[in-house]
């Protein structure tokens, strides 16, 4: 398959490169990214996916991250609102903790629902920012699960930012009323219709 036939033609907003195999360019790529404010689409294609994979992360500081998205018996999604963005609950991993165990702690902790059981894996969202101490790229992959909540009683976590927790019947229709919301958000909103569509 011509994997190029079905990506965008190169513009203001897609860039399309093919990787040489030199780190170097990675770091360009990303600068790149970073200056332009137009570009919102870097695609690179490389005949090694694996050797890409690992120069890619090599440029960055991995922060892992894991969260839920959380039904209740009425077949609604819990969100919050945090820092003027509708969120899903997550947070970052701790040492000791496997993918699974850190989800379910961030979920209980910023929601304040005493209990969640996780039905099954959702998707994988990457995050890319700057540290604000030592300004180096951070990568954060984010482990999200679908959940059930036993009860629907919640509480937002103050000291996290979050200002609300709210139940919402979530359909097509909120992936653009859902708003303002971030990318990886509706990743995962999409990831749970398609889930819901296969049945």
């Amino acid at each position: 398959m011509d994997l190029e036939a079905h990506l965008p033609q190169t513009d203001k907003e897609h860039l399309i490169v093919h990787y040489p195999g030199k780190v170097k360019y990675i770091h360009n790529y990303l600068d790149n990214i970073e200056k332009n404010t137009k570009l919102k689409y870097l695609y690179i294609l490389s005949p090694d996916v694996e050797q890409l994979k690992k120069d890619f992360f090599s440029q960055f500081k991995i922060v892992e991250a894991a969260g839920g998205l959380v039904l209740n018996k009425e077949g609604k999604v819990l969100f919050i609102f945090r820092r003027g963005h509708w969120d899903l609950p997550k947070g970052k991993m701790e040492l000791d903790e496997t993918k699974k165990q850190s989800a379910k702690r961030e979920v209980m902790e910023e929601t304040g629902l005493a209990k969640v059981q996780i039905i099954k894996k959702l998707i994988t969202t990457y995050h890319i920012y700057r540290g604000q101490s030592s300004n180096r790229r951070i990568l954060k992959p984010t482990y999200w699960y679908l959940m059930h909540a036993k009860g629907s009683k919640v509480t937002p976590q103050l000291e996290e930012d979050i200002e609300l927790c709210e139940w919402k019947k979530l359909n097509a229709k909120a992936l653009t009323q859902l708003v303002p919301i971030y990318h990886n958000i509706k990743d995962v909103m999409k990831a749970y219709l398609h889930l819901v569509q296969e049945g």
